[in-house]
């Protein structure tokens, strides 16, 4: 069973997840991949919005290079996300699960935002809270050289011509090309519904909460030979946002220093 998951990134970010709690979902369309919406309808491509992560425990060079090349790979638990209670209208108590019976598809479904949050009025969109944890928030990429083929697979437009009917709400972002195996791959998503003329109006991001639980749990692992500034500077960070918690035991070094450089990097300008 997968406890661990991992983030590659800069140190800008890493500030602002400490300092907000938060985790950032960006729209679909804007992912570094151009073809991930290959194999869609444009309704389709602009209704998701992820978070991606790493599986694998082992560091990845090419995530270094790409994400993080002076950056941060980020450890949490795989459920880092909170689940909201639910208020029962017209008083002041709340319920952790909407009462219906075991058999209905959204006997599971929870809210990783308040519950308020998911109800706003004058927004010409809306987000589909997750149905359950596994088969509707977090989803494992499957690697394939004909993957829009797959992706063309889960969707058809519906009798009347003016919609769209999925097989599975996570085969349009599940699927990549097979280049992008080396990342091994698991996302977190949302779904955001509108209508066709209106998809244009989509946000381009949104942030959900990070638990409590699961920020004690964080390790900051900071890139290959980073430099003592760069250390000093994360070390700063989880100082200013986790008073109880001491860096020396959530920082790590890189199971790669002196073993890697980038090409972009002057071997002689790093500090031992």
């Amino acid at each position: 069973m997968i406890e661990k998951i991992y983030h590659y990134t800069d140190i800008t970010t890493l500030g602002l997840i400490l300092k907000n709690k938060t985790i950032r979902f960006k729209r679909f369309d804007s992912m570094d991949d151009r073809t991930e919406t290959d194999g869609l309808p444009e309704m389709l491509k602009k209704n998701y919005f992820l978070s991606c992560w790493v599986l694998d425990m082992k560091e990845k060079i090419p995530q270094w290079a790409m994400y993080a090349p002076q950056g941060v790979r980020i450890e949490m638990p795989i459920r880092w996300y909170k689940k909201f209670l639910i208020p029962i209208e017209g008083t002041n108590q709340y319920i952790d699960k909407i009462p219906l019976e075991d058999n209905h598809p959204a006997k599971k479904m929870f809210f990783p935002r308040p519950f308020s949050d998911w109800f706003q009025q004058g927004k010409k969109y809306y987000f589909v809270p997750p149905m359950d944890d596994v088969d509707g928030f977090m989803v494992k990429v499957k690697y394939h050289e004909n993957f829009t083929e797959l992706k063309k697979q889960n969707w058809k437009e519906n009798y009347q011509g003016n919609g769209i009917d999925l097989l599975n709400q996570a085969a349009p972002i599940k699927y990549k090309d097979a280049y992008w195996s080396f990342q091994d791959e698991i996302r977190f998503y949302l779904y955001a519904g509108c209508k066709h003329e209106d998809r244009h109006d989509m946000p381009e991001y949104i942030d959900l909460p990070i638990d409590e639980n699961a920020l004690k749990e964080i390790k900051i692992r900071l890139y290959p030979n980073c430099s003592k500034e760069n250390w000093q500077q994360v070390k700063d960070l989880i100082s200013d946002n986790f008073a109880t918690l001491d860096a020396n035991e959530i920082m790590e070094c890189s199971l790669l220093d002196g073993k890697y450089y980038p090409k972009t990097l002057d071997v002689e300008d790093l500090n031992p």
